[in-house]
Formats: structure tokens, sequence, C-alpha cells
């Protein structure tokens, strides 16, 4: 519903009526008659300007409550037609690739040039009145339009999808697999608002080409490994007596963002050649009080350096250093005790997979 609220406010054309005598469109007989629903999506507010009020500023609002209620009569449309659509489908046993359709919420950005926005203030009542409406003709042939860019759009990121997959460039196909699943579906979704909105011109919409893009996309990924796959390189590092809480690797961190990043639908191997990326932590401890003071209290900061590598474009992604963070150390009966805990806090983790999850996915 958001998107669709951009869409709508990105093309208007607004007009604030502020004559002495309302405009006819605040009537309702007039809006059912010059603007009936099976041609049109309209959107109607009133309310009554407080005191103090600003008229102008309400004037803006109700006119974006107007596109709002106007959106939602979109929606309404939508999941009432095909909601119709998928028990028919259902009762003829036809199981095609338009199941997709169910209460769409969202809308994809668009400028629609032919939204119309009135609004008017009469100061003799103190009422605001606000009106947009939006042929749905003129809904139609944008998404029409926006099919066949769309359909051009995938047939060119498919070919790039096979140059990147030739060329072993891994996350550069991955990304591109999801631009072109993203764009097939739009296209679903522009051709149930067109078909809510008019009749369908079935030679302009190319249906058959939408389906061969879609079983061109469908067999790279039956064919491409899907899988992300991270080898976890874990280091400790010393630095001296003092600030040294182990004596040895203690591998706490890398079995916390180990179990965190198969949460996150990613594969650990311990073969560095099946790699994609390649995630270096590297550990130690900063001894933060040492328990001689008046308080008495031992606590250590959990250090990490860390890097994500992408194995497919030979070039590091990230690199990091947490180091004394005020949001991770923690006191303890001993060194080990404490560093443990600080190391195990939920803080750590995020840090860390902030700087490197988002990174991994897009790639």
């Amino acid at each position: 519903m958001k998107r669709l609220l951009c869409l709508l406010l990105i093309g208007t054309s607004i007009t604030a009526w502020t004559q002495a005598d309302p405009p006819i469109w605040v009537h309702d007989i007039y809006r059912r008659i010059n603007h009936p629903q099976e041609l049109w999506h309209t959107g109607f507010v009133q309310d009554r300007l407080k005191t103090n009020e600003d008229a102008s500023s309400k004037l803006r609002t109700m006119e974006r409550d107007a596109i709002n209620q106007l959106a939602e009569s979109i929606i309404i449309t939508i999941e009432s037609e095909t909601q119709t659509d998928n028990i028919n489908q259902q009762q003829s046993g036809n199981d095609n690739s338009t199941n997709f359709r169910q209460k769409i919420k969202t809308a994809t950005s668009a400028t629609l040039i032919n939204l119309d926005v009135n609004s008017y203030y009469d100061p003799s009542t103190g009422i605001v009145y606000a009106f947009a409406a939006i042929k749905r003709s003129d809904l139609s042939n944008y998404y029409q339009k926006q099919i066949i860019a769309d359909l051009n759009r995938i047939e060119t990121a498919i070919e790039i999808i096979r140059q990147h997959i030739i060329a072993e460039r891994k996350s550069s196909a991955r990304s591109k697999i999801k631009e072109a699943k993203d764009l097939l579906n739009d296209v679903r979704f522009y051709r149930t608002m067109i078909s809510v909105n008019t009749e369908l011109n079935e030679s302009n919409l190319q249906p058959r080409r939408e389906d061969e893009l879609h079983r061109a996309l469908e067999k790279i990924l039956i064919d491409f490994n899907m899988d992300i796959i991270v080898f976890l390189d874990c280091q400790f590092e010393q630095k001296d007596s003092a600030h040294d809480a182990f004596e040895n690797d203690h591998g706490i961190l890398c079995d916390i963002i180990m179990q965190a990043l198969n949460e996150n639908e990613c594969i650990i191997t311990a073969d560095i050649k099946e790699a994609d990326f390649i995630l270096t932590l590297i550990t130690s401890t900063t001894q933060r009080s040492g328990g001689n003071d008046i308080f008495g209290i031992l606590s250590y900061y959990a250090n990490v350096k860390g890097s994500l590598y992408d194995c497919t474009e030979n070039k590091y992604l990230v690199n990091f250093n947490i180091l004394n963070d005020p949001n991770v150390y923690a006191a303890g009966r001993s060194p080990e005790d404490a560093a443990t805990k600080a190391f195990k806090l939920p803080a750590l983790k995020n840090m860390i997979m902030e700087k490197i999850l988002h990174v991994i996915i897009m790639n």
C-alpha cells in the first residue's frame, strides 16, 4: 500500500479550490454520474477545520487522504476479483503460473500523469473537501507499457546471468538472478492490475514471451547452485600477559558466528576451495579492569578484527575492527570467565552480522 501511495503521489495534478461557491465534485451525485466505479478509481474525503488549524496545511493533508482512499479502492478491487479468479481456477483444476495471485498489499512504484486531485475549503461552513480520481484505462495503459519494458529487462538480465556463470562470477550471477525474479514478480503484478481495470489485450501483453523467460530463468536456477557457501577462518591473537585472558584459541566467537550464518541460510564449509566467501575472524582480549581497585572488579573486552573476501570476484568486500568497544566487555571471577562472557554478548554477534550479512546476501 505504501508503494502504491508513492506511485500515485508522484504524478499528481493538484488544484486547491478556494472559490466562493463549492465545486460541483463535492456532490455525491456528480461523482457517481461522472466517475462510475466500472471506469474510475476514486477517493473522496471531507473534514471540519479545527480552531487555529491552518487551512492550506489541512488541504494538503486531505489531498493525501483522498489519494489514500483511492489506493485502498484499487487494492479492494484487486483482492475481490483475484479471489474470485482463484476460486474459479481451483474449480476448473487450472494450476498455471497465475496462481501467484493473492491479496496484493503493495504496488510497484510508477509515475501516473493522469491522476487528478482536487481540494476545497468552504470558509462559511469550515468544511474541507478533497477528491482524487484516475481512469482504470489509464492505469491499464501504464502497466501494459511497464510489462513490455520489464520483459525486455528480464531478457537482458538472463543473458547477463549466463555470461556471469560462464565467467564463474557467482556473486554477480546471484545478484542478477534476484533482479530477474523481482522483475517477473512485477510483470505478474502489472498483469493483475490490468485484468481488474480493463479488458486484456493478450497480443500486447506477450504472455508467451513471459512464459518463455520464466522457463529460461527456472532452468538457470536448476543448473546453477544458489547456495551461499562460507569458509570461516578463525584465529586467535595474543597481545601480552596483562591483556591475554586465554592461553589458547578459545573458539567461542567462531561457533557463535557459524550458528548465526546457518540461521541465515548460509552453508559453512571446511573446504576453502568450495567457498563463495571467506570470513576471517581474529579475536583478542583487552583487560578493562584488573580487580585491584576499590571496587575489586575484574573485566575484559572482547575484540575482533575481521574481513570478508569474495572468492568469485577475488576481492575484499568488508574489513572491520571491534576494539575495546564499550558494549562488548564483561566482568568475571577469572580472566577466562570474564572474556568468555564478553565474547558471548549478543552485541558482539550483532555488530559482526550487521557488517557482513547484507553484503553476503546482496553479492
